[in-house]
């Protein structure tokens, strides 16, 4: 799935055989090249995801295409 958050392209896409990985992870789209972000952690809302990038904690929400870091979570 390929989406636009605050004008940067994603993709997010799905792992072959995850093994003890979450299931899907995040691509930042850089032109031609694809650069990996993060894997995507589940939460108790769908399709809500978490995920961590240069040790910032984020949420990222696909149902209306947003990434806000969480605050406040140890």
């Amino acid at each position: 799935m390929k989406i636009s958050i605050q004008g940067q392209e994603y993709i997010i896409s799905q792992r072959n055989v995850p093994g003890s990985k979450p299931k899907l992870f995040m691509l930042r789209l850089t032109g031609k090249a694809r650069q990996y972000v993060s894997s995507l952690f589940p939460t108790d809302r769908v399709n809500v995801y978490r995920f961590d990038e240069n040790g910032i904690r984020y949420s990222l929400d696909l149902n209306d295409h947003t990434i806000k870091p969480i605050v406040g979570v140890g």
